[in-house]
């Protein structure tokens, strides 16, 4: 995605939709229906591709869109690459508006009113998201910046790293964020935010892709890693999802590195990460309290009508999924089995999942 990004700016285009990271690649966008900071804009990865290409061992090469084999295509975008060797995408790109971004820090108290700003700026903006400090209590829980970004004619040319590589994310050796470590780099990255100026500009790739040359907050946590979860609940339903939330963290102890929040619109589509609500992305080191953590946040995500992200988070199950999307599951089960009655394409999330 990082190549398309270069490839469409040098032609005074841009792709619709990006992902946080340039070496995602084309194919694996399409196959978990990505979205990006503009989700309440411009939908998912899957809304401006044209045509697929596809290789089946039984059926052959075949074309589809939204038009041409359109079954075939709606169960390949976000598909999780179930329905074959995918060797082509045609994306609708949209012309570039500007040679930089223009972006404007908004204080917020806590989470719920971040979702109220941030839907109330989404008609005036290209681009929204936001940072939090979930390890603060009280009343500053959730405590943050939402960012709004807008096109701008500014040249804007930003030293230091510009490439990315499997390498640079190695992980050292043990993990260096722990109960000390964490409320200071959350609280001094918080400070930072607060007293940087209200409006800044950024090259279009430090934009789209904020990661790069950052890959030590990856190394940090250490062999294990950390898990990720990302869940979309329908707005009426956003308060009470922030004081459950709340109420989890404190009563796991967790450590939140990183939380976010995005503003989407759009139709369900299968088991595509899709919808209409308020989408929150949770960071936490990898340890046996996360896992209770997650089971926590699984159970408010079903009570509270809302759909947790596939492609985060390996820990989902059959029965956690069904429970979440409905009927959804059983439609994309069998619309698979109908297409490929002897399930060719094998995955351990095909399993996990029961597909």
């Amino acid at each position: 995605m990082g190549a398309l990004l270069e490839f469409a700016i040098g032609h005074g285009l841009l792709p619709p939709v990006l992902p946080g990271y340039p070496l995602v690649t084309v194919g694996g966008a399409l196959a978990m229906n990505i979205h990006g900071k503009n989700q309440f804009r411009a939908g998912n990865f899957g809304d401006h591709v044209r045509n697929i290409g596809l290789y089946h061992p039984h059926n052959g090469e075949i074309n589809c869109g939204p038009e041409l084999n359109s079954d075939l295509f709606c169960l390949t975008v976000g598909g999780f690459g179930l329905t074959g060797h995918i060797t082509s995408v045609d994306i609708a790109l949209t012309p570039l508006t500007g040679r930089s971004l223009s972006v404007e820090r908004n204080s917020v108290p806590d989470l719920v009113e971040a979702g109220h700003l941030m839907e109330n700026l989404a008609d005036r903006s290209e681009y929204t998201y936001s940072w939090h400090n979930l390890n603060l209590r009280g009343r500053r829980f959730g405590s943050g910046t939402v960012y709004r970004e807008n096109p701008s004619d500014d040249e804007i040319s930003t030293p230091g790293k510009r490439s990315a590589s499997f390498s640079s994310t190695k992980p050292l050796p043990c993990r260096l964020y722990n109960r000390l470590t964490v409320p200071i780099l959350c609280g001094a990255y918080q400070m930072k935010e607060k007293f940087a100026p209200r409006t800044t500009g950024s090259d279009l790739y430090r934009a789209f892709f904020p990661f790069v040359g950052k890959e030590l907050y990856f190394r940090l946590y250490g062999k294990r890693g950390f898990r990720e979860y990302q869940a979309l609940f329908p707005r009426e339903r956003w308060e009470e999802a922030c004081s459950r939330i709340a109420e989890a963290v404190r009563h796991c102890g967790s450590l939140i590195l990183l939380a976010s929040i995005k503003i989407f619109r759009g139709k369900p589509n299968f088991l595509n990460f899709s919808g209409n609500g308020i989408c929150v992305a949770l960071d936490t080191p990898n340890t046996p309290s996360a896992v209770d953590f997650f089971a926590r946040l699984d159970e408010i995500t079903v009570d509270l009508g809302g759909i947790a992200n596939i492609s985060k988070d390996g820990r989902l199950t059959a029965t956690t999924i069904r429970a979440m999307y409905g009927d959804r599951h059983e439609k994309f089960r069998s619309a698979l089995r109908d297409y490929d009655p002897e399930r060719h394409f094998q995955s351990e999330l095909r399993k996990r999942l029961e597909l």
